[in-house]
């Protein structure tokens, strides 16, 4: 099968891209990383199948270009779901939690507007909090694992690994190349949440700050539907970020004591 993966250099498309070639596909990649804009695509010409993850993230910064984000998230994937729709090529598309509090932010805004634009059998996949290998540095997860966070918050997250997500929008596809008949969405998390300062405290001892009011308090997720399709979470936070090999996703860490982490590892096995 041709897929077209938009966003594909990114955190979670790259982890996609290696998943769905070893499955057997052939992936058209599709970043501004490598020079091609969404805005750009134009046909769907011998495309099979089109996995949409483009899109600028990171909810405070929306707070200060919210044009940035309505023409980015917004415009350019109303094209995409058009011309989907168009070519009759199956579409899945990255929603986010932040869409159950829309009104918050012009991130969760634009992602709630993807959901009402879209055409019916196009589905879209509300990532709760996603963390793993090449997350973004400016991460709460990443910044706890390279030692680097300043403050916590008492927010409640859901945070989900990025191999579960992979699982999950491969889940979706299959079911769609089925002929399945879905949901025009899905939660995507692990229906459990935690305090993200119980998380920090984990690694670091460091003080609790009120977090921003344009992020909502909960973004923990209702899975029901999603498991329903034979879907679950494998990879829990707490004990992802209390695991020593997990130092190995970010390289830029103080703790990653290489010699040490290799002899446990050894010992263990």
């Amino acid at each position: 099968m041709r897929i077209l993966v938009t966003g594909s250099s990114g955190f979670i498309g790259s982890h996609l891209v290696e998943r769905l070639e070893r499955n057997g596909n052939t992936v058209m990649q599709w970043d501004k990383k490598i020079g091609l804009n969404i805005k750009e695509i134009l046909s769907l010409k011998n495309i099979d199948f089109v996995i949409h993850l483009a899109a600028i993230a990171d909810v405070r910064r929306s707070i200060e270009f919210p044009d940035e984000y309505w023409e980015n998230n917004v415009e350019y994937t109303k094209s995409l779901q058009d011309l989907c729709h168009e070519e009759n090529v199956p579409l899945i598309y990255a929603s986010s939690s932040c869409a159950t509090s829309w009104s918050k932010s012009p991130y969760g805004t634009s992602k709630k507007v993807n959901e009402l634009t879209a055409h019916k059998g196009q589905v879209g996949l509300r990532f709760t909090t996603v963390y793993g290998a090449r997350c973004r540095e400016s991460m709460f997860i990443s910044k706890l694992m390279r030692g680097e966070l300043t403050y916590s918050t008492d927010h409640i997250r859901d945070f989900i690994h990025v191999n579960d997500v992979v699982r999950a929008i491969t889940i979706i596809k299959e079911e769609m190349e089925k002929g399945t008949e879905l949901d025009p969405w899905y939660n995507v998390g692990t229906g459990k949440g935690n305090k993200v300062c119980d998380i920090a405290r984990i690694k670091m001892n460091i003080k609790v700050k009120p977090g921003n009011d344009c992020e909502a308090l909960d973004n923990t997720a209702n899975i029901e539907p999603l498991s329903k399709l034979g879907w679950l979470p494998e990879i829990d936070v707490k004990e992802y970020v209390a695991d020593k090999k997990s130092l190995l996703d970010f390289p830029k860490s103080i703790y990653l004591d290489l010699d040490s982490l290799y002899n446990d590892i050894e010992q263990s096995n």
